[in-house]
């Protein structure tokens, strides 16, 4: 092994050693551990909590979608079968007619002459309570026969101007025709019900003269009925329309007070001749109000018939529920909250605790180390305090100190015996040369107070040459002063030529025991330098 080796081997490597700077307590790694779990688990608290909230609206959410789907189909369906029975009972009512014109038809080409529309009408009770007449009109469309005899001679439609085809007419809420048909007023059966029907020709052709033709104008008495059956709420709508042009031919419900005829270029027109039957959502054509529409065609006529419900009207069930459940949403994410808060106050309160107790811990140990050095500290300096005092006494000079504010602060016994007076703690330095010069201890002055204020100039200057007094053996003892940098000076007595070892501490009659915990020390007198 060679020398280098073993001198690395012996002191070893200056890297690997550990240093006391970067040793760490057990107890500070123990509380960082203990804080970052308690961190952790306060964060685990609140990422359940606002998982659990988001679920929760999430969950209501589908719900409330869910709510709405449901009742829209529902309504659609109930619409949608609405429909299909109003287009129904008006296909049949189409049929009626076109069987009684169909019988007129084939009289007339039987013997024209046999045919008498004025005659006849009682024979048509079931065509009259879907028709307002039935008329023979030429090539010229002149009414020649008319079940109205004031229509004879004039032309088709211009003999019903005074009809109430196309104006506003009202029904009690059985669907029955009001004599007032023209005023909007309630009643005591309730409110009205408001329906608008343009004036429609059904016709069929005779076989002579060429060009003549038989038909009968079509108001359909159903629609008010159907529409107070079918209880569609508020603000509905129930109309029928023209396939081929787009133009309502009948309307019943407040849309009937001022509608808009033309459909023909509106978006829902375009759905209807897209598809025989089915729904639409969006503002109505007629009034703009949205609604929820459902459209049914007569079989076999270029006809449609359109059931609408208020969307409001029929969403309110689904806004009423989906409130209830944003309601209990909101008490569900509270009481989360609510929970979580207070798991969290928990935990970071146990973390708060734990920390108080940790820092109470570590001021503790703190304190009793501190108190530990204390006492030793006090031991050693009453130790060295009591060491420098058996040296001062041990010496024949005698020695004193006095603080920045010329008061006596320690002394030794050697002093006490050659300043020739009594001293005491806080002695002030001119009262103790008043007492000297009290005691004869100063050569016959004159003037005592300069003669003191000499003496304190010298001893404050630290003159070599000092201050003469007579000692306690009749020697000449010689007084100076020591200046200190910090304040304060040291009194010096040179010439005693007798040694006399200090007295010993008064016995106190009390015994004071100490502490176990703490060394017994026994208070000196010390000279602190």
């Amino acid at each position: 092994m060679s020398d280098k080796f073993k001198r690395r081997r012996r002191t070893g490597s200056t890297s690997a050693r550990f240093k006391p700077s970067q040793l760490v307590p057990v107890e500070s790694v123990r509380a960082s551990s203990v804080g970052k779990v308690e961190l952790a688990a306060g964060g685990a608290v609140s990422i359940v909590a606002i998982a659990l909230i988001a679920l929760i609206w999430i969950v209501t959410a589908r719900a409330v979608q869910e709510q709405d789907m449901e009742i829209r189909d529902r309504a659609e369906q109930v619409l949608i079968g609405q429909a299909a029975t109003i287009a129904e009972t008006i296909s049949h009512e189409l049929m009626l007619i076109d069987q009684s014109l169909s019988i007129v038809q084939d009289a007339w080409k039987a013997d024209s002459d046999s045919v008498n529309l004025e005659k006849w009408q009682k024979q048509f009770p079931a065509l009259l309570s879907v028709a307002d007449d039935m008329f023979i009109a030429d090539e010229q469309h002149i009414i020649r026969q008319d079940i109205l005899p004031k229509a004879v001679g004039q032309g088709v439609g211009a003999a019903y101007v005074t009809f109430p085809h196309g104006s506003l007419e009202q029904y009690q809420s059985d669907g029955a025709k009001k004599r007032d048909s023209l005023l909007l007023q309630g009643d005591a059966d309730g409110a009205p019900i408001d329906a608008r029907q343009f004036l429609m020709y059904i016709v069929r052709p005779l076989d002579h003269p060429k060009n003549w033709l038989v038909g009968a104008s079509y108001r359909s008495a159903e629609l008010p009925k159907l529409f107070a059956d079918a209880a569609l709420g508020y603000n509905p709508l129930v109309a029928l329309v023209d396939t081929r042009r787009g133009i309502v031919q009948a309307v019943v419900g407040p849309a009937a007070r001022r509608p808009k005829i033309d459909l023909s270029k509106s978006t829902f027109f375009e759905a209807i001749t897209r598809s025989d039957a089915g729904s639409w959502l969006g503002a109505s054509a007629m009034d703009d109000v949205q609604r929820l529409h459902a459209f049914h065609r007569v079989p076999k006529r270029d006809m449609a018939v359109i059931v609408a419900a208020n969307w409001d009207e029929v969403m309110a069930p689904a806004a009423s529920l989906a409130a209830g459940s944003h309601a209990l949403a909101l008490l569900a994410s509270a009481l989360v909250l609510v929970i979580g808060g207070v798991v969290l106050g928990g935990v970071y309160k146990l973390r708060d605790n734990k920390r108080q107790k940790r820092i109470f811990k570590r001021n503790k140990n703190e304190l009793e180390r501190l108190r530990g050095e204390e006492i030793s500290l006090k031991a050693r300096a009453a130790l060295n305090a009591a060491r420098l005092q058996a040296v001062l006494d041990g010496t024949t000079d005698g020695m004193a100190l006095f603080d920045s504010g010329l008061r006596l602060v320690q002394w030794n016994h050697p002093f006490f015996r050659g300043i020739g007076i009594e001293v005491g703690q806080d002695m002030p330095l001119d009262t103790m040369l008043r007492r000297q010069a009290a005691s004869g201890l100063f050569d016959a002055v004159t003037q005592p107070e300069l003669e003191i204020a000499r003496r304190i100039g010298i001893l404050r200057t630290g003159d070599a040459q000092g201050l003469p007094q007579p000692g306690p053996d009749g020697e000449t003892l010689m007084l100076r002063g020591l200046p200190i940098a910090e304040g304060g000076f040291i009194l010096l007595l040179n010439g005693l030529v007798r040694w006399e070892p200090a007295p010993p501490p008064p016995q106190s009659t009390e015994i004071d025991e100490p502490a176990a915990s703490e060394p017994v020390v026994t208070a000196q007198a010390q000279i602190e330098w």
